[in-house]
């Protein structure tokens, strides 16, 4: 439990850039939910999974506020969107096992630095063997994108399906990204139907330079799962 409560943080420095990953559930159809959410908290950058054509009419608030965004909707579970009130100098679709699971890189500046988020949602390994391989694959194919990319600033986040202690997420786990839950609890964000099975599968990760200065979760949205929040130092 150490890597949770004794991290490396910058806790009491003003942060820079703040950046929000919501799975908001594709069954979910209370959406004002969502949107009372996002009145209250507000961000630099907001990724969504789950992103449905249902869903995709139910965003156009989060549009308006957030002007440069790109959306990748399908009618599985597995559509992602990134909104950002910053420019992207990039943004594209990643598609590491197929075009039904689309991941997202985007690349912008933050205090004039170059900064590279990488937004992605892989399959649950379960029910079945080829589940569990095709999530394993998408594993090892990010870790190789994170560790050729060419800035020094990357952000990787979502719903990775795993938690920290799975043997499984060595296969993600790059040596140049910290967790940035490290430091600020468990926060724990699903299954927030089931609290006594509740773990950590929506993570942040970030290069090792960068300073988190809070990590937390956000409220219910209806979802299964609780938004999770990074605020961030990118000197």
């Amino acid at each position: 439990m150490g890597n949770f409560y004794f991290g490396d943080n910058a806790k009491g420095e003003q942060e820079n850039f703040k950046i929000i990953s919501i799975n908001i559930f594709s069954q979910n159809n209370e959406y004002h939910h969502l949107h009372h959410y996002l009145d209250k908290e507000t961000a630099d950058v907001i990724v969504l999974q789950e992103l449905t054509p249902a869903w995709q009419k139910k965003v156009d608030f989060i549009r308006e506020k957030y002007p440069y965004y790109k959306e990748e909707v399908r009618s599985n579970n597995f559509g992602i969107a990134i909104y950002s009130k910053i420019p992207f100098d990039t943004v594209i679709t990643k598609n590491y096992i197929d075009n039904e699971h689309p991941s997202l890189v985007a690349e912008l500046k933050v205090n004039k630095k170059n900064v590279s988020i990488l937004a992605t949602h892989p399959v649950p390994p379960l029910p079945n063997q080829a589940r569990f391989e095709k999530r394993n694959k998408q594993y090892k194919l990010i870790k190789e994108e994170i560790e050729n990319f060419n800035t020094q600033n990357i952000i990787l986040i979502g719903d990775l399906n795993t938690t920290v202690y799975s043997p499984n997420f060595k296969l993600l786990q790059s040596d140049q990204l910290k967790d940035a839950r490290s430091g600020f609890g468990l926060q724990n964000s699903w299954n927030a139907f089931i609290p006594i099975f509740r773990t950590n599968i929506d993570q942040c990760w970030v290069s090792k330079n960068i300073k988190v200065t809070n990590f937390y979760r956000g409220s219910n949205i209806q979802s299964d799962h609780f938004p999770i929040v990074a605020e961030l130092k990118i000197d």
